[in-house]
């Protein structure tokens, strides 16, 4: 009965893919876990909160409010934990970490000795959250997506809540310099890994590369569409139990058109987060900021975004999160000016090309496919 508390105050499904589900079972199942808690001695955190933790040698125990906003304990209007939800899992708001601004002071470290003198510890943010900062998505409407063996992606919806009612999580970007920004947020399960599995189970490729090859060789004609749901589907559709299905072949349906198809699935998913996000927030999408390995594959990127129908820019640095972090480090110690992330550049930008019509006809073929794909396994 408290999927509702959950979801209004921490903009969360109830899931136990979070953390509070874990911290509930731990308290439940670890009997020197519960010991501890009663006694005032135990901590639950995130890993950004061990890590400071045991950089500081035990002096500070202090998580950011992106990593907060994922642990489904937040109260993401009132920028506290929520006193509410934390007894709903049954968690001392006693044993959780101090909340700190993303680019505030986590405390000093001199990594056990090995530096001559104690270091700041600033910049701390989650994965996503700091590849969005590192792409410069600071304004409302800025998106991202990061393509790796899954892909997140992110829209700055400014600096208010906004609750979704299209499949997605409302989040926080990050609070630097005393100012908390929203996002919406949809995760994609199989990305990058899609290429892995015609690898390694189906052997249709030798390598990642081969990929945009076979693509511009297929048949331009060909209508196979691939629903890549081998762990269900997450955002925007939470079909949990839906299986992967391939729709659409032929007698002339080949090893080209095959992996086409299942290339065009990765972009497939992230239009449908995007769709989503540009109807939850009412913000139209100027442009799709991409980093990720799968980012150098020229076809899925054209792909994208003849989809979204705005440009793609491609982010120099295929590890943006790392950069994120380190930038907003730099920004709170005054080594940068925070305009660092707009001046750094971009890897190329590729500009939309498929006709209205044509862009039409192959969404309304994928969401037939995804339609159908989730009543075959209901």
């Amino acid at each position: 009965g408290v999927a509702d508390l959950v979801r209004d105050t921490t903009g969360l499904v109830l899931s136990p893919y979070y953390p509070a589900g874990k911290m509930a079972w731990t308290l439940a199942n670890v009997p020197a876990a519960a010991e501890a808690a009663a006694a005032g001695e135990l901590c639950l955190g995130t890993i950004d909160a061990w890590v400071a933790w045991t950089l500081t040698g035990g002096a500070e125990f202090r998580c950011d409010w992106s990593n907060a906003s994922r642990t489904q304990l937040f109260d993401l209007r009132r920028g506290c934990w929520s006193e509410p939800v934390c007894e709903a899992f049954g968690v001392d708001v006693a044993c959780l970490p101090q909340v700190t601004d993303s680019d505030g002071l986590f405390g000093t470290t001199d990594l056990g000795g090995f530096l001559p003198a104690p270091v700041p510890i600033h910049g701390v943010l989650g994965d996503s959250h700091a590849a969005l900062f590192a792409q410069g998505c600071h304004s409302r409407g800025m998106a991202k997506a990061t393509y790796g063996t899954g892909s997140s992606v992110m829209m700055n919806v400014g600096d208010e809540f906004v609750a979704s009612s299209h499949g997605l999580s409302s989040s926080l970007a990050w609070r630097m310099d005393g100012v908390t920004e929203y996002v919406l947020e949809g995760n994609v399960s199989y990305a990058g890994a899609v290429k892995t599995w015609l690898r390694d189970d189906l052997e249709l490729i030798n390598n990642p590369e081969e990929v945009t090859d076979l693509c511009y060789a297929a048949n331009p004609a060909s209508r196979v569409y691939f629903v890549p749901a081998f762990t269900g589907l997450g955002a925007p559709h939470w079909a949990s139990d839906a299986e992967g299905c391939v729709f659409g072949m032929t007698r002339t349906t080949g090893r080209a058109e095959f992996v086409k198809a299942a290339d065009e699935s990765i972009a497939y998913q992230i239009f449908d987060v995007i769709d989503a996000m540009v109807e939850d927030s009412g913000a139209a999408l100027a442009e799709l900021r991409v980093d990720g390995g799968p980012t150098r594959d020229a076809y899925l990127m054209q792909f994208e975004s003849d989809l979204v129908g705005s440009p793609i820019r491609i982010a120099s640095n295929d590890e943006m999160s790392g950069l994120g972090a380190a930038w907003a480090c730099g920004i709170a110690l005054g080594m940068y000016r925070r305009d660092v992330v707009d001046v750094y550049g971009a890897r190329g930008i590729v500009e939309p090309a498929m006709t209205a019509d044509e862009r039409a006809k192959k969404i309304a073929g994928w969401r037939h496919a995804v339609k159908s794909t989730i009543a075959y396994t209901a």
